[in-house]
């Protein structure tokens, strides 16, 4: 349990809200530098959000080493909820109906990721 949890915590939402610190820089680069369009920064956004759920869930799930299905859904639900959390506090305003649906999917797609990282294949030491 204490490794699900490292996993969970420690790689998985750790290397997520880097990620997404890293692609909101990116996001905010291309949108002062260039003439991309918002709704193509929208789109991007959406992919690339969830792309790294899944790749954060996958992660939880590898350092785990098992139950993965259990390591993404928690690596998923965290995030969100931490998203959920700042939206409340920071912006005064609840979730919209909108938002649930694509957090959701974000949580759909770290669970995803955690059942595909669970199953890669590990290094061995060699004796």
């Amino acid at each position: 349990m204490k490794k699900l949890l490292q996993g969970v915590l420690g790689y998985g939402v750790g290397s997520i809200f880097i990620l997404m610190i890293v692609f909101a820089g990116v996001l905010a680069m291309l949108l002062k530098f260039t003439g991309i369009e918002y709704e193509t920064l929208n789109q991007m956004a959406l992919i690339f959000g969830i792309s790294i759920l899944a790749f954060g869930g996958a992660l939880a799930a590898y350092k785990g080493e098992q139950k993965g299905w259990l390591a993404g859904g928690m690596t998923g639900l965290i995030f969100v909820s931490a998203m959920a959390l700042f939206q409340m506090i920071f912006e005064n305003s609840m979730v919209s109906l909108p938002q649930l649906s694509y957090f959701g999917g974000l949580i759909l797609a770290a669970w995803l990721g955690g059942m595909i990282g669970v199953n890669l294949p590990r290094k061995t030491a060699k004796r």
